[in-house]
């Protein structure tokens, strides 16, 4: 009798926890709606090669960037409320212009660009289809301030609160 006490305790006892089966499985089994899911997603783009010859100018190379220092500021609301507003921007340049000049085209850039955001209302800074307006808007500004050979602007960072 006491030989079937020893052999009890000496068996150790089950936790009651899950099996190596039942950690694994699941694992194997979300590895593998991953790796369909990449599959289906990644099947549905075209490749460079597939690519039209008449694809629309604005996906030929950029000319030279000028990356601009953020801007901070106060912008006002319909009610007159000063919010702040952090933007940083980056201008593209026509190809044929030389990056070397755009290093002395920055006092004027930053300045035409400071002007135009001071008098962007709060409401449109705000407005998800406002981003494309502002845009489009300081180009056009930025042009008329003397830099004629401004292609796009390009908001890289915009926080406003």
């Amino acid at each position: 009798m006491s030989d079937t006490k020893d052999k009890q305790q000496a068996a150790p006892a089950r936790a009651g926890g899950p099996s190596v089966v039942g950690m694994v499985l699941p694992a194997v089994f979300a590895a593998a709606a991953a790796f369909g899911g990449a599959k289906f997603a990644g099947g549905h783009h075209a490749s460079a090669a597939e690519v039209p010859e008449h694809a629309s100018p604005a996906a030929a190379a950029p000319g030279p960037t000028l990356a601009l220092e953020p801007f901070l500021l106060s912008i006002a609301d319909a009610n007159k409320k000063a919010h702040a507003m952090k933007v940083a921007i980056a201008i593209e340049f026509d190809a044929k212009e030389k990056e070397e000049g755009l290093k002395a085209l920055t006092p004027r850039i930053r300045d035409g660009t400071l002007g135009f955001l001071r008098t962007v209302p709060y409401e449109e800074v705000i407005d998800p289809a406002g981003g494309e307006k502002m845009r489009a808007e300081m180009l056009e500004h930025l042009r008329a301030g003397g830099v004629p050979t401004a292609e796009h602007v390009l908001i890289t960072d915009l926080v406003v609160q």
